[in-house]
């Protein structure tokens, strides 16, 4: 495996379907994206390390913008600045000192901005690097002109031009570090070693020797070294940096545990189920990357913006050029006015746009357990359109509790529940586990079982003891009106009911609330009876509602809605919601702990908080103006200091150091934009 030079994931080369030649060696890509934007900027990623995005990019930066301000500074001190300020030195052939540290400089950082004119000329996309070659290029070739003219030199100008810029790239990859370093201090939870049950005896094993079946020891104070199941204690872990839950969680024997967590109060041995590539943090870094890698419409716009605006100002440049000349202006002024236009015209900041947006959001979420499984969560979102929610888990507790039992003729609450638990232990659905454990409760013993089958939408039935039982909706039944959750007929006889409750999530109530707000309509979908549906709706405060929609009608639902014009938000569990999910505008999966690989869903909530749905398209909706803000910021601003530099309002005049400064603090505005999202 190699790292991808970009984004630093890693790549198998037998099948990376993108590589790349550069010098003698050939690198490998996870995507396309990837791949273009090394072809424009090799440099850029190999000035030491695998990736730009790499929390080491910015000291490979300042080492190097170090090393051209230490060469800069003979140039200023033999420059006409330094003359004025009585500081200018004498020494014996002093004028060959700048031109020396000039062509320095212009070989060691400019290489930075002309290996990266040369890419992206081959590819004939100009940008960024192009104007800027051609800035300090300019400036270099006219000092050389000036030897044999006696005309004023550009020896200042062409270090101030490369020492900025070189900065504003510092400033850019620090931003990006910034902004990836709460995921890569995620990825590093995991502790190095765990110690690993093996008949008995403990050993001490690498982490990565860990396999799914693995019994381990986790001791007070230490972190959970892989993804597992409580097998034995008690004890309390703290997963804030993982989830964002504040509170310490109980575990306890049968409790998801998740790695990288830390063990609070008492020892406790844990099943590994997940380790490697498959457990929690790798799929988090995983999904990530992904999204910061990916492509988005504004990023593809913003390139379109630079492409269109870099043959603009290369064309508007020798216009400069050539108006000065023609009226009369000494060819120094003219070269000047040409490389100002070219350097504060540099459309860096449209580069910048969209990354740090994505990367801000990207840190914001993880760390929450907001997981983005593409841009299209942070482009799509509407601001007004219908979310519709799923009742059991989402809207409710997903926990439902006999609230009582209703026996009718020769059946007694006793022999109800017998027999309506014992059909009801083969089955995993919430009514099933409600039913099982209120039996338990009340000590009662279970009988066996034949001939089970699920009935699907409804319900269950199979051989108790000889009877033929059917445990199900009212529905099912033909019609039967009652209020109760689920009826029981024993040889098609009915034998009563059993009332059923969920209770719904505290913070459903505000969560709803926020989002009708918002300007959204909020709707449930659910395959429970009318009655129960309408009596949570009016609870909540709700637009409306669809209930008894079994799990196929689902998305028929969701079409209809689309159908009628309107952007739908759907939120499910992710599993009997997949088509739901994945027809929607946009899908999240809420409530999906430790199993954040969900295809079917744009957005994976670790946690089941419906507060997070808000949080997330609220934090959606200010991404997006973000992007565009910075997109239109950047024209805007270029649009206006383009003319000064031209010359239009002489003597006020932009030189091309002005210049660059001008269009560092342009970036300065889009990063500082970007910062501002919370």
């Amino acid at each position: 495996m190699v790292k991808d030079p970009v984004c630093g994931m890693e790549v198998d080369p037998e099948k990376a379907p993108y590589r790349l030649e550069h010098g003698d060696r050939t690198y490998y890509f996870c995507s396309k994206h990837c791949m273009d934007e090394f072809s424009k900027n090799p440099e850029k990623y190999l000035l030491g390390g695998p990736s730009e995005a790499g929390h080491h990019a910015h000291h490979r930066f300042k080492r190097k913008l170090f090393i051209c301000l230490l060469i800069s500074i003979p140039i200023f001190l033999f420059s006409p600045i330094a003359e004025e300020a009585g500081l200018r030195m004498e020494l014996p052939h002093s004028e060959a000192i700048p031109l020396v540290s000039a062509t320095l400089l212009f070989l060691y950082g400019g290489s930075f901005f002309l290996s990266g004119a040369s890419y992206e000329l081959r590819r004939r996309t100009p940008g960024m690097m192009t104007l800027v070659s051609l800035g300090i290029t300019t400036a270099f070739i006219y000092s050389l002109y000036s030897l044999l003219s006696s005309s004023q030199a550009f020896y200042t100008e062409l270090a101030m031009l490369i020492d900025i810029m070189l900065a504003g790239h510092y400033v850019e990859a620090r931003a990006l570090a910034s902004a990836t370093k709460q995921l890569d201090l995620l990825v590093r939870l995991l502790p190095s070693e765990a110690h690993l049950i093996s008949s008995d005896i403990i050993v001490e094993v690498p982490v990565s020797a860990l396999r799914p079946g693995d019994l381990i020891l986790v001791k007070p104070g230490e972190r959970v070294a892989a993804d597992g199941i409580v097998e034995e204690g008690v004890s309390y872990a703290d997963e804030s940096l993982l989830t964002g839950e504040s509170n310490p969680v109980l575990k306890e024997k049968g409790s998801e545990v998740i790695g990288g967590s830390l063990n609070l109060e008492a020892p406790i041995k844990v099943r590994v189920t997940r380790s490697g590539e498959e457990s929690y943090l790798a799929q988090v870094d995983r999904l990530v990357r992904e999204v910061r890698t990916s492509r988005s419409r504004y990023v593809e716009l913003a390139d379109r913006a630079a492409f269109l605006l870099t043959i603009a100002i290369i064309v508007v440049g020798l216009s400069t050029l050539a108006y000065w000349l023609l009226q009369g202006s000494g060819l120094s002024f003219a070269v000047e006015r040409m490389v100002a236009v070219v350097v504060v015209a540099c459309p860096h900041a449209l580069g910048l746009a969209t990354p740090v947006v994505v990367h801000r959001v990207t840190s914001l979420t993880s760390r929450r357990g907001i997981l983005l499984k593409s841009k299209r969560a942070l482009e799509n979102v509407e601001p007004r359109g219908v979310v519709v929610l799923d009742k059991t888990g989402t809207l409710t507790m997903g926990k439902l509790v006999v609230k009582g039992v209703n026996a009718s003729g020769r059946f007694s609450e006793e022999d109800l529940l017998r027999l309506a638990a014992s059909l009801e232990s083969l089955s995993n659905h919430p009514v099933a586990r409600a039913i099982e454990e209120e039996a338990s409760r009340r000590g009662i013993g279970l009988l066996e079982v034949t001939d089970f089958r699920s009935l699907p939408g409804y319900g269950v039935e199979g051989t108790v003891s000889g009877s033929r039982v059917v445990v199900a909706s009212p529905n099912y039944f033909g019609g039967l009106d009652l209020e109760s959750s689920v009826a029981i007929s024993v040889d098609g006889e009915l034998a009563g009911t059993i009332e059923l409750e969920d209770f719904p999530r505290e913070e459903a109530f505000a969560a709803v609330r926020k989002l009708r707000e918002m300007g959204y309509k909020v709707y449930m979908l659910t395959g429970d009876r009318r009655s129960v549906a309408e009596k949570l709706s009016r609870e909540l405060g709700l637009d409306g509602f669809y209930s008894e929609v079994k799990p196929h009608e689902k998305v028929e639902v969701i079409r209809k809605l689309q159908e009628s014009g309107h952007y739908v938000v759907m939120v499910g569990d992710g599993v009997n919601d997949a088509p739901a999910l994945i027809q929607a505008d946009l899908g999240i999966a809420i409530g999906s702990g430790t199993d954040v690989a969900i295809d079917s869903a744009d957005v994976v909530l670790v946690r089941n908080d419906l507060e997070d749905v808000v949080r997330l398209i609220k934090l959606a909706r200010s991404a997006r103006r973000k992007m565009l803000e910075n997109i239109v910021w950047t024209i805007g601003y270029n649009s206006l200091t383009v003319p000064l530099a031209a010359g239009i309002m002489a003597p006020l005049v932009i030189s091309p150091a002005a210049g660059a400064i001008i269009m560092s603090l342009s970036d300065l505005f889009v990063v500082l934009n970007a910062s501002t999202l919370n």
